[in-house]
């Protein structure tokens, strides 16, 4: 196995176990907010449910056979497109609801009724959803740590979704703790707040790890065989594919025709296209295939040896 399987396998226990821990956390507070009457704890299950949409779109792009190279995230198809649309109308759905309960408890307060706040929680639930958000949090944090390590793009960008709404975790508890304590008003207050948060939670989700949903072509295959072909050696650039988004990262694989006289040269060559791609388009990683031009026209044999030699495919940093 390559050295990238190590790292590869890391983010997906990571993942794996980030998922179980955020599934967990959201069956406590979307159990405890239903037995409690707890808008707060309500409205905060949705954002645990973004946590955990997050989580699955990063193991997906590790797990999946069409991502070779372990680390990048690109290139989304149906099943995602699928689960976003479904989850936004869930989310849109039950927040809009929960919104609606919200204000009228507000109202209700406002004019003096004695029934508008219902909410009545346990001192066991608020410890159990305390012990479980700094267990998730702490496991966060560790993840951060590792995706630095590792350089792993998908528990990266997971890991920054999840540590950037980790403050509203640990604020969310101690409403709980209010709320035990009878300030039971801040219970729809907290719960529109954290309401109004959620359409910038899932947009960060979906422009950070949706950045193409259709799975368009990152860079023209003509500008990509124009820049190849600039280097000695190369007769012809073919089988062009990239995905993903320049700036941000690209995975680009091609097939080269060589000169038969530099067929020796071929890892030197691929590492000069790489650099020369990199240089123009920014953060990418390619997968090249050599070939050999014979002595008559458009005729190419297959030579799978330079997926054998150390270095290839070609790894370009993600930094």
């Amino acid at each position: 196995m390559n050295q990238s399987a190590h790292p590869r396998q890391i983010t997906y226990r990571l993942l794996l176990t980030t998922l179980w821990a955020v599934l967990l956390t959201l069956t406590v507070e979307a159990s405890a907010g239903w037995a409690s009457q707890s808008l707060t704890l309500l409205a905060e299950s949705l954002h645990t449910l973004v946590d955990g949409f997050s989580t699955l779109l990063s193991l997906i792009a590790i797990a999946s056979p069409h991502r070779p190279l372990g680390r990048e995230v690109w290139g989304h198809g149906r099943l995602e497109v699928g689960m976003t649309l479904m989850l936004t109308g869930f989310l849109g759905f039950t927040g809009v609801s929960l919104l609606w309960v919200a204000l009228r408890q507000v109202y209700g307060v406002m004019t003096g009724s004695r029934t508008a706040l219902p909410a009545s929680l346990e001192p066991q639930v608020v410890q159990f959803t305390a012990v479980m958000v700094i267990l998730t949090v702490a496991l966060g944090i560790y993840s951060g740590y590792q995706a630095r390590t590792i350089n792993s793009l998908s528990l990266r960008l997971n890991t920054q979704h999840f540590l950037q709404d980790a403050w509203l975790s640990l604020v969310m508890v101690a409403v709980l703790l209010a709320i035990w304590q009878d300030q039971q008003w801040l219970d729809p207050v907290f719960a529109i707040a954290l309401l109004a948060l959620l359409p910038r939670s899932l947009w960060r989700v979906l422009n950070a790890q949706l950045p193409m949903l259709l799975q368009p072509t990152a860079i023209a295959p003509e500008a990509i065989a124009h820049t190849a072909t600039q280097v000695e050696g190369v007769t012809r650039c073919i089988r062009i594919r990239s995905r993903g988004m320049v700036g941000r990262q690209v995975w680009i694989e091609l097939h080269l025709a060589l000169h038969p006289e530099f067929m020796d040269s071929a890892d030197q060559i691929g590492e000069q296209i790489e650099a020369a791609l990199r240089q123009r388009y920014g953060p990418l990683r390619t997968q090249i295939w050599v070939e050999e031009t014979q002595s008559y026209p458009n005729h190419f044999t297959a030579m799978p040896s330079s997926l054998d030699t150390p270095g290839y495919p070609h790894e370009a940093d993600w930094n």
